[in-house]
């Protein structure tokens, strides 16, 4: 970018940069870093910029100034109602619209990335903290008159909503999924993100598939619940079924996250969560080596001994973009050959075959299938991420 655009300024923002912004920039690259939330921030750097400024010292804006890195406290956490609504009309959603879909099959190609909420309050030691620990929803009317409008003037037919928890309130979440159905919006809606599988009843599930939800995601990570406490994520398990059948029941497309290799974990528990995702009435699961990436309480967890000494050789693969720190019994190659077995196992299924098949509808679609078969089958190198 820099080479094609002379004087171009590259601004970073996101999970890793809010979790390392010095790695970022002593890439020598990357001029700014912005972490946490980024619209008080990046208007403010812009603001400065466009005038021919220098950067003050604002609060989540970090920048090398005079050779040195220049930190800065985190940004201010807006409240989501203050914000104005995007400015969509400054896009050619046209174009977006042309490329493949970020997460699950679409019905509509016309579809969006869509955020209800902010911020989730579980402590789940894995997950980044941009949004912050607190439950920031938009009113329902207020998500509902944005939805309308997307759907009205830009013709949006699906909504892929990718909050940290939209059903932390159910009640609330309740509510948007009615008035999409009074409002007789005629949309989809899929859940790849964030749905927490213990804050369900069959209503909620019920309502979602009458206002237009055709898949979610939800993330049960490990069966074992030392590890579930462990890691602070605390899921009771029957009820991660009971939602799974309730969702099953209600003609929804359900996926499975799960994560293998938990520092101290054994092949034995391991392989307990594999069996549970292959034998669970799932339509597509994930499995991720767990990777403690910086800015998280699992990395900090794990520097701090919580999950007992650590050798060098883990120590160093702490500081590496995508950590691996692994046992005896589970070294990464150990790892990467569980999480194919499990995929073979899995989607080798007469009921996987056939849900496969079912998403042959277009040429995008093929090619989606494609390379996740290619990538399962042929890359070598171990990755924690799908």
């Amino acid at each position: 970018m820099k080479a094609a655009h002379s004087g171009i300024q590259i601004i970073f923002g996101g999970a890793h940069p809010s979790g390392d912004p010095e790695e970022c920039l002593r890439t020598g690259v990357v001029d700014y870093v912005i972490a946490g939330e980024g619209e008080i921030a990046l208007t403010a750097l812009l603001d400065d910029l466009e005038a021919g400024r220098k950067p003050g010292e604002n609060a989540g804006i970090w920048l090398i100034d005079d050779g040195r890195i220049r930190p800065a406290p985190p940004a201010p956490v807006p409240n989501v109602h203050d914000l104005p609504r995007p400015a969509y009309d400054l896009l050619d959603l046209e174009k977006y619209f042309q490329l493949d879909s970020p997460w699950h099959f679409p019905k509509s190609q016309r579809a969006v990335q869509f955020i209800t909420s902010r911020g989730c309050p579980y402590q789940c030691s894995y997950c980044h903290e941009i949004h912050g620990k607190k439950f920031r929803g938009m009113a329902p009317e207020v998500v509902l008159d944005q939805m309308e409008w997307l759907a009205r003037d830009f013709g949006v037919r699906e909504f892929m909503i990718v909050d940290d928890i939209f059903n932390f309130e159910p009640e609330r979440a309740k509510q948007i999924c009615r008035g999409i159905i009074q409002r007789k919006l005629k949309v989809h809606l899929q859940f790849p993100n964030g749905v927490r599988d213990d804050r369900f009843d069959e209503e909620l599930v019920r309502l979602m598939k009458q206002a237009g939800t055709h898949f979610m995601a939800i993330a049960i990570e490990t069966v074992s619940e030392k590890f579930q406490k462990s890691i602070r994520k605390n899921l009771k398990i029957d009820r991660a079924l009971e939602t799974i059948h309730w969702v099953n029941r209600h003609g929804i497309e359900v996926s499975g996250f799960f994560m293998i290799g938990f520092p101290g974990e054994t092949l034995e528990e391991a392989q307990r969560t594999v069996d549970f995702a292959v034998e669970a009435p799932l339509d597509t699961i994930f499995v991720s080596i767990v990777s403690p990436f910086k800015g998280t309480k699992l990395r900090t967890d794990m520097l701090n001994g919580r999950f007992g000494e650590m050798d060098s050789e883990s120590r160093n693969a702490l500081d590496q973009l995508f950590p691996i720190v692994h046992s005896r019994q589970l070294s990464p190659e150990v790892l990467t050959r569980l999480q194919r077995e499990t995929y073979w196992r899995f989607y080798t299924k007469p009921r996987s075959l056939v849900n496969l098949g079912k998403k042959l509808t277009n040429g995008r679609n093929v090619k989606k299938i494609v390379r996740a078969v290619k990538r399962r089958i042929a890359d070598r190198e171990p990755v924690s991420v799908n």
